[in-house]
């Protein structure tokens, strides 16, 4: 009884602690409430656990989204600029309110025609990231190592990807490169399946996730902070969708070089931030994350790519040449790709939006603009046929749930025999 009581304690303090690192990590830095829109961080692990005595590596494959960008619509400048403009007609605003219209009218000036370019910062990141991928493992680049890049057909994508070669061709001019942009890799770089799209349009679907928000959507001193006539915000302001407008409009600040001047994180509470966050947290879990509500379907859009790079990986591994394989796309492909890998515990299953967050189930830190997995392979000599691999995910070493055979190395023949199964069980 005694133990039990022990553990019992123990459990709610760990869940405790859980419950409030979300929140905390998010109210010392409001950044993260980004979510997708979260610039590139770079890595926190700056020293790699080195591999088994005798192993190399040799391979490295790889799935990257694109670097910062501009919002992709104007419509996410224009809607919260429209609502504070005509509530600023009727004499509504505050002085805070009119200075935040102004802060909008800038902002949105700066983005005019760059919906969704690719920002300078955006191209460093792919840069820094090139660099330090082949300081990390330069056996990988020697000589004429091969790498063979591939990009969905969108701009900042393909920029991504000429940015990163152009740094790896810096660093070794050697490298034998073939880059490519095609409609016949999208099967895999970006599958559209709308099969399971439509889940996320089912009614009790919908109804679920409505039932999660009303629960969670204050924004009063918002509200209050930017309107002088809580009458008039009642009657003709949706509340929780201009709070959310704004947050996201604050969110791609830190992408472009405006934001190294101006913000808009200055007008929210820090729960407010939270809250909205959280909402945002729980619709890309059903939308993308094995949700229960969804079927726990959804990480399955990217069943194509798995196989793929399973299929690259196999034909590599007989091969004594070095090679690298670069991929280049979106986060609507990394974030179901972690998922459907279970990287890091983000396969995580759970029919309860409210303890999602206490689970450990945090967007930031999966798909930030830049982020990328990377699979590195190694080996003792040519003729192994099973060498040991580490994945990194943004660059820090992760956990995959499999037995590892030393720190976060993992046989490739366990990866294979898993995931092959678990794609297989899926297509049944």
């Amino acid at each position: 009884m005694r133990k039990w009581l022990l553990a019992a304690v123990l459990s709610l303090f760990i869940t405790t602690i859980d419950a409030q690192s979300a929140y905390v990590d998010i109210k010392d830095n409001a950044l993260l409430s980004a979510s997708n829109y979260m610039a590139y961080p770079g890595p926190t692990q700056q020293q790699l656990t080195p591999a088994p005595r005798g192993y190399k590596p040799f391979y490295i494959s790889h799935y990257g989204r694109h670097g910062s960008r501009f919002h992709s619509k104007p419509s996410f400048y224009n809607a919260p600029y429209r609502t504070l403009a005509k509530a600023d007609s009727l004499g509504k605003l505050t002085a805070t309110g009119k200075d935040v219209l102004h802060r909008i009218a800038v902002i949105s000036k700066d983005a005019e025609n760059h919906w969704g370019d690719l920002t300078w910062l955006g191209a460093r990141q792919c840069e820094d990231i090139a660099r330090r991928m082949y300081e990390r493992f330069p056996e990988v680049f020697q000589g004429n190592a091969d790498v063979d890049a591939r990009s969905t057909g969108v701009a900042r994508c393909v920029l991504s990807m000429e940015y990163t070669l152009l740094q790896l061709t810096r660093l070794n001019p050697a490298l034998n490169i073939h880059q490519d942009a095609t409609h016949r890799d999208m099967s895999y770089l970006n599958l559209q399946d709308k099969e399971l799209f439509g889940l996320r349009k089912d009614k009790d679907v919908l109804d679920f996730f409505h039932d999660f928000k009303t629960r969670n959507n204050e924004v009063g001193h918002l509200m209050h902070t930017l309107f002088n006539d809580s009458v008039y915000v009642r009657q003709h302001v949706k509340s929780y969708d201009l709070g959310e407008q704004l947050l996201i409009l604050a969110a791609i600040l830190q992408n472009v070089e405006l934001g190294k001047t101006m913000t808009l994180l200055d007008i929210f509470t820090p729960e407010e931030i939270y809250r909205i966050w959280k909402i945002g947290n729980a619709w890309w879990y059903i939308g993308w994350g094995a949700s229960p509500a969804t079927g726990s379907k959804m990480p399955y859009l990217q069943r194509n790519l798995l196989r793929k790079i399973i299929e690259q990986a196999d034909s590599c591994i007989r091969q004594p040449k070095t090679n690298v394989h670069l991929r280049f796309g979106h986060e609507t492909v990394i974030l179901p790709l972690i998922c459907l890998l279970d990287i890091n515990g983000f396969g995580l299953v759970t029919d309860d939006l409210e303890q999602l967050a206490e689970k450990g189930w945090h967007n930031f830190r999966a798909f930030p603009m830049g982020s990328n997995i990377q699979f590195v392979f190694y080996r003792k000599s040519p003729k192994d046929r099973n060498p040991l691999f580490k994945v990194l995910l943004n660059e820090n070493e992760a956990t995959l749930p499999l037995p590892a055979k030393k720190g976060p190395y993992y046989r490739w023949s366990d990866f294979r025999k898993y995931y092959l199964k678990k794609l297989d069980a899926y297509e049944e």
